[in-house]
């Protein structure tokens, strides 16, 4: 029977229930933030915490204030994982694959053991902005060996369930590049999903799909994180699934965000994932929240991991998702794509 390996031990596929496959527990976004300020009163602003008394100006300027860019609580992941749950959730997987991202192996266990929810740890690399100097020079064999070590040994007795890479702009960064080729030979050996952050505001995925077929990856566990984006490119969001990938819509919750990676609407991504569903693409749809920024969580106003079951799933079958396609998105496909 396929299976995952989540931060307990392998779950089989019938054991995920409604899962949200790109979230963050545990996750430090700081090497993002712009520079300290000069200006004295955006230098305040930028070491201030998170409050009731400031969110305005956070949503105005979330990268603005480095507090905000990180999730460091335990008390806020058990008590935001346990909403979840209360409302039908059964797995997260959380999308921070290295130390330099904030992973946190025991954290995401004691998590996991507090709360009942099952939660899949991610391997691999970012972004060159959330890339250590030892990083950026690494080689695809070291980095694919390192890699199959954390797969095989785990990291602090934790072993990850699926693997991770991105693009901060375009795909020529030789460092970035290195880590997709590293991840994608990892992927052919280990065979487990692999997500990516792709270059998100323009059709350049061919090329990421191009490289890691040269690795030796199986497309079909391949999850095309962002496509929010590009929801309005159909015929090109098609022609990624039909070579297997799986697209992603994974910004719900945060439309209010004065960010263009989040300034889109939840109805404008069901509308998205009606439009592939009518293609015949309905097997190869996921959707999540990505919630990882303070503001996005419900202590700082913001709408939580609970958003997908409270909130999107309701509207997805408003808007004339049947119920059989809605359990596809976020329970089968997830299932199918995350478990080897």
């Amino acid at each position: 029977m396929p299976s995952v390996m989540c931060v307990t031990g392998t779950v089989a596929d019938t054991g995920l229930g409604l899962v949200l496959p790109h979230e963050h527990l545990y996750v430090d976004l700081s090497c993002y933030c712009p520079p300290e300020p000069q200006d004295s009163a955006a230098k305040a602003f930028y070491h201030e915490k998170v409050s009731p008394a400031n969110r305005g100006q956070v949503v105005n300027n979330p990268w603005g204030i480095v507090d905000n860019t990180k999730l460091t609580s335990q008390e806020t992941g058990v008590q935001e994982a346990s909403a979840f749950a209360a409302l039908g959730g059964r797995t997260i997987a959380d999308l921070s694959p290295c130390p330099a991202m904030g992973r946190n192996p025991s954290g995401l266990l004691r998590v996991s053991a507090a709360t009942g929810v099952k939660v899949i740890m991610s391997a691999g690399r970012y972004t060159l902005p959330s890339m250590t100097d030892e990083d950026k020079t690494l080689g695809i064999e070291n980095l694919e060996a390192l890699l199959l070590r954390e797969f095989t040994d785990g990291v602090d007795r934790v072993r990850p369930g699926l693997l991770k890479t991105g693009f901060v702009s375009k795909i020529d960064d030789e460092a970035e590049v290195r880590s997709l080729r590293a991840v994608a030979r990892v992927q052919g050996k280990v065979g487990c999903a692999v997500a990516i952050h792709p270059y998100i505001w323009g059709p350049l995925s061919h090329q990421i799909l191009d490289i890691m077929e040269e690795e030796g990856c199986d497309l079909r566990k391949v999850i095309l994180c962002h496509q929010d984006f590009l929801g309005k490119s159909g015929d090109y969001l098609d022609s990624l699934v039909r070579r297997g990938a799986y697209i992603e819509f994974d910004t719900f919750g945060s439309g209010w965000i004065n960010d263009p990676m989040w300034q889109q609407t939840d109805q404008e991504k069901i509308g998205f994932l009606a439009d592939q569903a009518a293609r015949g693409n309905a097997d190869h749809l996921l959707i999540s929240g990505d919630m990882c920024m303070k503001i996005m969580f419900p202590r700082w106003g913001g709408a939580g991991y609970a958003h997908i079951p409270k909130n999107v799933v309701p509207a997805m079958k408003v808007a004339g998702l049947g119920g059989d396609m809605v359990h596809a998105i976020t329970v089968e496909n997830p299932a199918r794509v995350l478990c080897h």
